[in-house]
């Protein structure tokens, strides 16, 4: 939280709002929200104010569903004290929810909130009532105009009027009906291969590999070729939406309307009946595997998950992840048929065996200090004893969320939240019960908490090795991820080279809260491969 700095400095926050949101032009360059700026700036300098912060929103004010974060900072911020004034160009910018909103602070006594084109202050005593007249005034307006705009928008569907942006392959005509778009015959490419059995997956590697780019221009992706291939506005009808799924709308009558413009014909009945009969699984997709083949377990890589290609480079959120094609680790990005600057791949069992040799080496020969080895022995007990490991977990949640209590009172007295003798006394009360708290949790948390774990089954080369071995698949991958944060794969030097450790770049993990040592030559042991 902000402290306000000693003084006779007054702190306000503008709330600028425009409801209709314009495509291509970021929020704060709006011409309103600009010329709303101007009237708050003018206020506060008119009235003494020092500018705190601007809230600037292009969203709804109506809406539940619409979440408004800068709407919410701005109020809290004046109900805990971080500024001493909300100034709003118009009630109706504020909110259009009701009296609630408006309550919060006429309710909370010395919080300022201003209205300047209404001639609005919650500091005139007799503003109050015009406040809530307003707000609730603003609430009916904003709910008769949404009913008109349902009702109009209704009245056009019925019409067959398309009234969103055209979906991909298609375009929308003057009369908003709907005709073939320049990637029509794209749609009917997908509809055509999901009729003869191909699977999402490999329609969409097929698009990409053939130049083809989705709606936003990326590549395609199977959900992207599912959404098409369930949306029935490609055999015409008009459409509405359920729990965010593309269903045909039927009118008064119960009957389709029709949303394609005279002359225009979308896919065939017959494709579409037999591609969801496929997707159904009322017929059988090609080249699926046998009964036989079904029954065979698939084995499990350990390093599922691990792997990440150096190609994609090293920024977690930007990186590419490698994944199993066939008998090998490869640029999960080339598998979905997208690009990647320098795509690496590797035999799986080799990756498997070396990765498997570095962690045991790693083990047994780091030093007892080292942040791998004591990230190994946090993760041992929740891999060992679960249950304890649970529990506690959520003693130190607790623990973490009363030290948050008090850091939370120490802040609020900062901002001048406890002014005068009786505020003092209740900073005073409060402090001391938060602070107990703090204790009672610790108290539990060091109740529960285990010593540090014996890792000596992990750390002994012969025991290691045998926990290994009698380990199945998806055991032996929780075992490397004791120690190993991720592994980028890295590029052959030439081909046909024996796979060795020199094609790896272990990340190793550290424990929680974990710092670098301040001065050089105090970590002992290595964090790198």
């Amino acid at each position: 939280m902000a402290r306000k700095p000693a003084g006779p400095v007054r702190y306000v926050d503008l709330l600028l709002r425009k409801s209709q949101v314009v495509r291509g032009t970021a929020a704060r360059d709006i011409l309103s929200l600009k010329a709303q700026e101007v009237k708050g700036r003018a206020w506060a300098k008119t009235n003494r104010y020092e500018i705190r912060r601007i809230f600037r929103e292009n969203l709804s004010a109506y809406k539940l569903t619409v979440k408004r974060p800068d709407f919410d900072a701005a109020v809290h911020a004046l109900l805990e004290g971080e500024s001493d004034c909300l100034w709003a160009y118009d009630s109706s910018r504020y909110s259009r929810k009701g009296a609630g909103d408006v309550l919060k602070i006429l309710d909370n006594p010395g919080k300022r909130l201003v209205f300047d084109i209404n001639g609005l202050d919650t500091d005139r005593v007799e503003d109050r009532r015009r406040i809530i007249e307003d707000a609730e005034r603003d609430r009916e307006y904003s709910r008769v105009l949404s009913q008109k705009v349902r009702d109009t928008k209704a009245e056009q569907r019925d019409e067959g009027k398309w009234l969103a942006g055209a979906p991909y392959g298609l375009k929308v005509t003057k009369k908003r009906k709907l005709k073939h778009g320049k990637f029509w015959p794209v749609i009917e490419r997908i509809h055509n291969e999901a009729a003869e059995g191909l699977s999402n997956r490999k329609i969409a590697l097929g698009l990409t590999a053939d130049g083809f780019r989705s709606t936003r221009g990326g590549a395609f992706r199977a959900n992207t070729v599912g959404t098409i291939l369930r949306n029935p506005v490609y055999l015409g009808w008009q459409i509405t939406r359920v729990n965010h799924v593309a269903q045909v709308y039927l009118n008064a009558k119960g009957k389709p309307v029709r949303v394609f413009a005279k002359g225009v014909e979308g896919i065939p009945q017959e494709t579409w009946d037999k591609h969801r009969r496929i997707a159904a699984g009322w017929e059988r997709r090609k080249n699926l595997p046998t009964v036989e083949e079904q029954g065979k377990p698939v084995k499990r890589s350990p390093a599922s998950g691990l792997m990440w290609c150096e190609g994609g480079g090293r920024d977690p959120k930007k990186g590419h992840t490698a994944t199993i094609h066939g008998q090998s680790f490869r640029c999960g990005r080339v598998n979905l048929g997208l690009d990647c600057p320098a795509p690496v791949t590797g035999m799986r069992t080799s990756v498997e065996r070396v990765l498997a040799e570095e962690w045991r080496k790693k083990l047994s020969t780091a030093n007892p200090l080292d942040p791998a080895l004591l990230a190994v022995a946090e993760g041992w007990v929740e891999l060992s004893q679960p249950e304890e490991s649970k529990k506690e977990a959520d003693a130190r949640g607790q623990l973490k969320l009363a030290e948050e209590a008090v850091a939370r009172i120490d802040r609020l007295e900062a901002a001048g939240a406890y002014p005068g003798r009786d505020g003092e006394a209740t900073y005073v009360k409060q402090r001391r019960a938060a602070v107990e708290d703090v204790e009672n949790a610790r108290k539990d948390w060091e109740s529960i908490a285990q010593p540090m774990a014996d890792i000596s089954v992990l750390t002994d080369p012969v025991r290691a090795a045998k926990l290994w071995e009698s380990s199945d698949d998806h055991y032996r991958g929780q075992l490397l991820r004791l120690a190993i944060e991720r592994v980028y794969l890295l590029k052959a030097p030439y081909s046909g080279g024996r796979f060795t450790v020199d094609r790896l770049d272990i990340v190793w993990k550290k424990p929680r809260g974990w710092k670098p040592p301040k001065e050089e030559g105090e970590q002992l042991g290595t964090s790198g491969s």
